[in-house]
């Protein structure tokens, strides 16, 4: 059978390994080459990387709808595709041309967190179980009747990035568990309930500045969830400096019970390893921080160049 995966970004990646281990007609598309980088030179995506790594024939496409699908269908003579991040929109054609059908790799528990993003958002939301999901997919986000599910309770700090590395060796686990059945055209499909679905909109830049104002547990979340993008970031006005605000990262933070109340962003407390603060509801104790364009520091490394003490402020976007 004419297998093609489809993918674009990390997540993808072990369960590409997974299928060249597996079957032997393997073919892969991909996005074309972006630029990244201040130097903006062109660089492929890290499924093309894996997958020349790996000795497999890539296609490059910027879209699979109309004609552009159509082509890429007759290139390969696909009879089933598995999808993983691909970050392109599949069109109904496209979707119907596979004898097998088309099945996506999503790092959810379907139908909670359709959409561009759904680890940020359980991380952000707080969900104590996270997982992946395999579906046909259908003309909808991430609406088509599910075939499996693989389920996770993370550790309490656990990052998006340390999640989306877990979950992408799930999903491996997930296809392999189902392929043959997919490959029979056999698989039980269930439909999933609407009356459950959340949606998972794409992280904006801008969702980076820290909630001072709003509980501690959120601020906690906040910094794992964006993690390695787009970052936590805050303004602080130190008393003993004269120069203007820094913008700095929240790398690390804990919840800290017991603290008394005070303004949110407010130093309250000062130690060799960590900075506590005020939340709108409750305290964190800052233990890692970043400065711009340097790496994370500890709080006792980043003091002995940027002291701090009780009664400097932390602020964010709209008070800065």
């Amino acid at each position: 059978m004419r297998l093609l995966f489809l993918g674009s970004g990390p997540f993808g990646i072990p369960a590409l390994r997974r299928l060249q281990s597996l079957r032997k007609d393997l073919m892969v598309a991909t996005v074309p080459d972006a630029r990244h980088g201040r130097s903006r030179s062109l660089q492929p995506s890290p499924v093309k990387s894996e997958a020349l790594e790996l000795g497999l024939d890539v296609h490059q496409c910027d879209r699979l709808r109309g004609r552009a699908g159509r082509e890429l269908l007759e290139q390969t003579g696909a009879q089933l595709i598995i999808t993983a991040d691909i970050r392109l929109i599949l069109g109904s054609r496209f979707l119907e041309g596979p004898e097998r059908g088309c099945f996506n790799l999503h790092g959810s528990l379907l139908p909670r967190w359709r959409g561009a993003a759904p680890i940020v958002r359980a991380i952000l939301a707080g969900d104590e179980q996270l997982g992946v999901t395999l579906y046909r997919m259908v003309p909808a986000l991430d609406a088509g009747p599910v075939v499996g599910f693989r389920s996770w309770n993370p550790p309490s700090a656990v990052t998006s990035e340390e999640a989306e590395l877990h979950l992408s060796r799930l999903a491996a686990d997930l296809l392999e568990q189902h392929l043959e059945t997919l490959e029979m055209g056999a698989a039980t499909l269930t439909e999933q309930s609407e009356e459950a679905v959340t949606i998972a909109p794409k992280v904006e830049k801008s969702e980076g500045w820290a909630r001072w104002d709003g509980d501690s547990g959120f601020l906690d979340r906040q910094v794992r969830a964006l993690k390695p993008w787009p970052r936590t970031r805050t303004r602080v006005t130190r008393q003993a400096a004269s120069s203007p605000p820094d913008e700095v990262i929240l790398d690390q933070v804990s919840q800290i019970e017991g603290m008394p109340a005070a303004d949110a962003g407010t130093v309250l407390e000062v130690t060799s390893d960590r900075i506590i603060v005020a939340c709108g509801h409750g305290a964190v104790a800052i233990e890692r921080m970043q400065r711009i364009g340097k790496v994370p520091m500890s709080v006792a490394e980043l003091q002995r160049g940027m002291p701090f003490q009780v009664g400097d402020r932390f602020q964010g976007e709209a008070t800065g």
